[in-house]
C-alpha cells in the first residue's frame, strides 16, 4: 500500500482488532473458570467433570455460558466497527496535514512560490505547517530580491556602459571632439562604474561573512562630527540645516572605524537626497549596553509598503529622485549589512510628507569579537 492514509489505516485497526479479540479472550475464559469454580462451590462437583463442563453442567448453566459468549461477540462486532471508524479518522488527522504538505512541497518544487499549507492546530504538525508556509514566503521573497537585483545590476550598468559607448564611438567619428570636458564627462562615469562594483563586491563579502570589522576603541563623537563636517557641504548646497545632538557623556566604543563612518555617511546621504527642504539632525545617544546613532530628516517620507523594503538592493522610493541625485541603490542595503557585522542592527520610522527617522543601534563592547589594535 503506497497511501500514508490507508497505511495509518490499516496498523491503528489490525491493532486495535489485537487489543479487541485478545480482551474478549480473556474475559471469556476468566468468566468461565470464575463460573466452574461457583459451579463446584455450589455442591454441583459431584455432578460434572471440571475438565467437561459444557457436557455434564445443566441446561440453565449452558444457557448462561452460551448467552454471555454471544453478549461477548456482539460486543466484540461492535467495538470493531467503532475501532474502525475511529482508527479512518485518527489515520486521516494524521495523515491529511502530510499529504497537504506533500502536495505544497511539489507545488513548490514546480515553481509556485505561493503554495501554502492549511494550518489546523497548534501541535507538531500545525508547527510543522507553520514553518513551511514561513519558509515558502521567505523562498519567494529571496527570489523577489534576487531578480530585483539582476535587473537592478543590468539597469545600473546598462546606462554608463551606453554613455561610454556613444561617446567613445562619437569620439571614433570624429564628431565628438575629445576636449577636457568631455574626458571629464567620460571619467565620471567610470567613477560610478567602479563605485557601483565596490559597492556590490563589499556586499558580497559581507553577506558571506568574508568582511569582518576590524574592532578598535573609537571616539564616538569625534568620528561623527568628521562624518558630519564632510557631509556639511552636501546639505548646504540644497539649504539644508544639518546639526548634530548628542549625550556628552558618550563612552568610548568598540568597532569598525570605516563602516561607521560608512554607515552613517550613507545614512545622511539618504537623507540628503530624499529632503528638499528643511533640516537632517543626527543624535547620539547610549541606550543600556548599545548606543543609538538617529538620522532625522524632514523629508518626502516612506510609504507603509515601501518601508520593510528600503534596505533591499536597488530600492528607491522615489527612483527618479534617485537618479537624479546619482544613488546607486545599495548604501541603505550597506549599511544593513555592516550593521549585522557588528552585531546591530538599522531601522526606519516615518511619516510620508513629513520626515523619517533612521535608528542605528550598535552594541557598545563586542569583545566575543576579533579585535585589532589601533
Amino acid at each position: 500500500m503506497r497511501s500514508l492514509l490507508a497505511r495509518v489505516t490499516v496498523i491503528v485497526f489490525a491493532t486495535t482488532v489485537v487489543i479487541i479479540v485478545g480482551l474478549m479472550l480473556v474475559i471469556n475464559y476468566q468468566v468461565s473458570e470464575n463460573f466452574s469454580s461457583y459451579l463446584i462451590m455450589s455442591g454441583m462437583h459431584g455432578m460434572m467433570n471440571h475438565g467437561n463442563m459444557a457436557v455434564m453442567m445443566g441446561t440453565p448453566e449452558r444457557h448462561f455460558i452460551l448467552s454471555l459468549r454471544h453478549s461477548l461477540l456482539v460486543a466484540a462486532v461492535m467495538m470493531l466497527v467503532i475501532g474502525g471508524v475511529v482508527s479512518y479518522y485518527l489515520a486521516r488527522s494524521i495523515a491529511f496535514p502530510v499529504i497537504d504538505l506533500n502536495r505544497a512541497v511539489n507545488d513548490v518544487t514546480a515553481g509556485n512560490l505561493d503554495a501554502a499549507v492549511t494550518i489546523k492546530g497548534q501541535d507538531e504538525v500545525g508547527q510543522l505547517a507553520a514553518a513551511f508556509n514561513a519558509m515558502t514566503a521567505k523562498l519567494k521573497s529571496s527570489t523577489v530580491l534576487r531578480q530585483r537585483f539582476l535587473a537592478g545590476i543590468a539597469h545600473e550598468l546598462r546606462t554608463p556602459l551606453t554613455i561610454l559607448k556613444a561617446n567613445l564611438e562619437g569620439i571614433g567619428d570624429g564628431v565628438i571632439a575629445p576636449d577636457q570636458e568631455q574626458i571629464h564627462s567620460l571619467t565620471e562615469e567610470v567613477d560610478r562604474l567602479t563605485k557601483l562594483v565596490g559597492e556590490l563586491r563589499d556586499l558580497s563579502l559581507l553577506e558571506a561573512g568574508q568582511s569582518n570589522p576590524e574592532y578598535i576603541e573609537i571616539d564616538l563623537l569625534v568620528t561623527l562630527r568628521q562624518v558630519i563636517q564632510k557631509s556639511g557641504p552636501l546639505a548646504a548646497a540644497k539649504n539644508l540645516v544639518l546639526t548634530f545632538q548628542f549625550d556628552e557623556s558618550m563612552p568610548v566604543i568598540w568597532g569598525d572605524m570605516a563602516m561607521l563612518q560608512q554607515m552613517v555617511y550613507n545614512l545622511i546621504m539618504n537623507a540628503i537626497r530624499y529632503t528638499a527642504a528643511g533640516s537632517i539632525r543626527v543624535t547620539a545617544e547610549r541606550d543600556g549596553t548599545e548606543i543609538m546613532i538617529r538620522v532625522i530628516d524632514t523629508g518626502i517620507g516612506i510609504g507603509v509598503d515601501d518601508i520593510e523594503h528600503i534596505f533591499d538592493y536597488f530600492y528607491r522610493v522615489d527612483p527618479a529622485r534617485g537618479k537624479q541625485s546619482g544613488g546607486t541603490g545599495l548604501g541603505l542595503a550597506l549599511v544593513k549589512q555592516m550593521a549585522l557585522a557588528h552585531g546591530g542592527q538599522v531601522y526606519a520610522t516615518s511619516t510620508p510628507g513629513q520626515g523619517s527617522t533612521f535608528t542605528l543601534r550598535l552594541p557598545l563592547n563586542v569583545h566575543q569579537k576579533p579585535i585589532v589594535s589601533p
